[in-house]
């Protein structure tokens, strides 16, 4: 109850108290982190195969290496993050509310990895050579280990973001907002966007390529009205 009593000052100093325990949480963590970028670093760098990559400037290595560094302690960090905004919000949230927070949170982390997984197994394998051989007659590939990086991490970052479908078609459902029946008409629709997706970013007609990339879109649509029917 004192919670719920608390002054607009006593919420501000709570806010102040749990930001600065993240942040240190992200330092410790980044700290951590930094022993092992080089191998991290050298992951990230896996499907380019035997590409190597150049430098542009003295301080791009280094840059690169600090922002490796920094994404390795957020992620470190994000447990007790997150423990940190539950911990600000969780007055203000009713039980089945709290509930629903903790189904949310392993689900999305659990979404993201495989999002990470299909990035790295499946969708840059398959799209790099393609650029790679893009106009070859004009252009000659030799990739920025920054450019590259960015690429691969808002590349990792978007197919997380997709990964999430499934959750958020739940939780459109469960507020009302959309319902299975309509998801299911329009099956055909995401089916044939997701066909011709596949068809532009794959370097083959290959059948079996195509729908490697093809068919965990459709999955995950699939199972968003699977959980759109669970909600409803």
């Amino acid at each position: 109850m004192r919670d719920l009593q608390m002054t607009p000052l006593e919420h501000l100093a709570e806010l102040r108290s749990r930001l600065l325990r993240a942040v240190l949480a992200v330092c410790g963590g980044t700290l951590v982190g930094s022993l092992i970028t080089k191998p991290v670093i050298e992951w990230l760098l896996w499907p380019l195969g035997e590409s190597a990559v150049i430098v542009l400037g003295p301080t791009e290595a280094p840059i690169v290496y600090f922002k490796v560094s920094l994404w390795l302690g957020v992620l470190l960090a994000l447990p007790y993050l997150l423990y940190q905004l539950y911990a600000f919000i969780r007055p203000g949230l009713y039980p089945a509310e709290r509930k629903y927070f903790w189904l949310l949170i392993p689900g999305s982390l659990l979404a993201f990895i495989l999002g990470g997984g299909f990035t790295f197994g499946a969708f840059l394998p398959v799209t790099l050579p393609f650029l790679r051989e893009f106009l070859p007659s004009m252009v000659q590939s030799t990739y920025s280990l920054e450019k590259y990086l960015s690429f691969v991490t808002t590349t990792l970052l978007s197919l997380g973001l997709i990964f999430q479908t499934p959750l958020v078609l739940y939780f459109l459902a469960r507020a009302g907002l959309v319902q299975s029946a309509a998801l299911c008409k329009a099956r055909k629709l995401v089916i044939f966007g997701a066909a011709l997706v596949a068809a532009i970013i794959t370097p083959t007609t290959d059948p079996f390529v195509m729908l490697m990339v093809m068919l965990p879109f459709i999955a995950l649509y699939e199972v968003g009205i699977w959980l759109a029917r669970l909600a409803e």
